[in-house]
C-alpha cells in the first residue's frame, strides 16, 4: 500500500504541507487528532498551505475557497469540488498517510 511516513509530530492546531512524488498533501492535527487532505485547491490548483487554517477549515489563498481538513469536503465557493481526504494512523510516533486513497 503506498504511504508516506512522517517522523515529525505536530502540536494541535499545527499543519504541514508534503510532497511525494507529484502528490501534495497538507497534514493537520485537530482535536488531538491528525487528518490529511490534497493541499491543491479543487478551483485554483495553488497549495492551501499557503492559506489559513481555522479550526478545521482551511481557506485558499487566491480566492477563498474553503474545505474542510477532516474530510475534504468543500464548504463554500468559488470552488465545489471537495478535495482528497487520505487515512492518517500513528505508529511508534511516526505518522502514517496512506495516499491510495
Amino acid at each position: 500500500m503506498p504511504e508516506i511516513r512522517v517522523s515529525q509530530l505536530l502540536k494541535e492546531g499545527e499543519s504541514i504541507a508534503l510532497k511525494e512524488d507529484d502528490q501534495h498533501i497538507l497534514l493537520c492535527r485537530i482535536g488531538g487528532k491528525y487528518h490529511a487532505v490534497s493541499n491543491i485547491c479543487s478551483h485554483a490548483r495553488v497549495l492551501l498551505s499557503k492559506g489559513r487554517l481555522r479550526g478545521t477549515t482551511i481557506t485558499c489563498p487566491l480566492h477563498g475557497a474553503r474545505f474542510d481538513v477532516t474530510s475534504g469536503k468543500c464548504l463554500g465557493g468559488p470552488a465545489f469540488q471537495d478535495i482528497a481526504s487520505y487515512s492518517v494512523s500513528n505508529e511508534d510516533n511516526e505518522i502514517i498517510i496512506a495516499t491510495d486513497g
